[in-house]
């Protein structure tokens, strides 16, 4: 926690700061959803938040305290389950899409590519939804650190 507020300006670089952090770790949650391995990336999700949001907090020189309440921790647990799930939800179902598709077609030798294509959408989803988490995180903190340069 810092001794004296910060200006409008180091806030602002800490914001652009804060937002690259948050995509480095979005991308390492697209990585995770990738791999082929069940439940992995639901770990590494809840591992990357809670990194991203200490991270986050150091970086803007706050305390968890003070910009965040417990139920707001605990909807964000949900959304990163929610998303590491969804993003294997929406995997097997574009997966199923496109093997109905070729099957119909006379793209059999795309079969190939089915599962790849299925594992890049969900690690697509993954992406979005960890940097839209994240970023709500740094507004969160911004807003924060703003309000300490008022009081």
């Amino acid at each position: 926690m810092s001794a004296y507020p910060l200006t409008t300006e180091q806030i602002s670089e800490r914001e652009k700061e804060a937002r690259e952090l948050v995509k480095r770790k979005a991308r390492f949650s697209s990585i995770a959803a990738a791999l082929p391995i069940p439940f992995l990336d639901i770990g590494t999700d809840m591992k990357l938040m809670n990194d991203i949001t200490g991270e986050i907090e150091e970086v803007f020189e706050l305390d968890h305290k003070q910009v965040s309440d417990t139920s707001d921790d605990m909807k964000n647990r949900a959304a990163v389950m929610a998303t590491s799930m969804g993003s294997e939800f929406v995997g097997r179902q574009t997966t199923k899409f496109l093997v109905k598709r070729i099957v119909k077609g006379s793209g059999r030798r795309m079969f190939k590519f089915v599962p790849i294509i299925g594992q890049a959408v969900g690690a697509v989803v993954s992406y979005m939804m960890m940097k839209k988490l994240g970023n709500d995180h740094v507004e969160k903190c911004a807003a924060a650190a703003r309000q300490q340069t008022l009081a």
